[in-house]
């Protein structure tokens, strides 16, 4: 969704877009949104800076960080974005980046593609760990089977790392 800077008197400063499921891909092999994706909010002009605060509504399918099954997580997130043109940044030989230059991003200086927005709030809604369930067991390191629905036989010796090289030392 491409946005005119000139046509926001004309909106009204706000926005709203469906995508429906599969109109939005993601550019992570892990992560796939399995339901469509509701995005609204407001884009303000400040000068030759644009903020844009939004909400996003969608269903994400990834994988358990400990038996990698598929799960699916419900993502609901406030965000805010700010848009200085491209042109501006450009001019500026050294740039020191502080707190609010985080969610800073770089326009043609004409219009906002909604679409890019979207997808990084996505990928950084989703949690750093996500598993199946809490008490989610696992693979076996040895043999691999999910320990959730079979139980091995492997023993798994777990050795310090950093004591390792000492099994090696001949006396």
């Amino acid at each position: 969704m491409r946005i005119e800077i000139d046509r926001l008197a004309e909106l009204g400063g706000k926005f709203s877009r469906l995508y429906e499921t599969g109109e939005l891909a993601l550019d992570d092999a892990e992560v796939r949104v399995v339901g469509a994706v509701e995005v609204s909010g407001r884009l303000r002009r400040d000068g030759k800076d644009v903020e844009l605060r939004g909400e996003l509504q969608t269903t994400v399918e990834t994988v358990c960080n400990r038996c990698l099954q598929p799960v699916e997580l419900q993502i609901h997130t406030d965000f805010t974005e700010r848009f200085v043109a491209a042109v501006e940044w450009r001019d500026e030989e050294q740039h020191e980046l502080s707190q609010e230059d985080l969610n800073l991003s770089v326009f043609d200086g004409e219009a906002i593609e909604i679409d890019d927005v979207v997808r990084e709030e996505i990928l950084l809604a989703i949690p750093g760990h996500v598993w199946c369930r809490e008490d989610c067991q696992g693979l076996c390191p040895i043999c691999g089977i999910d320990k959730n629905t079979g139980s091995c036989q492997c023993e798994v010796q777990e050795i310090d790392s950093r004591w390792q090289g000492l099994k090696d030392l001949q006396l």
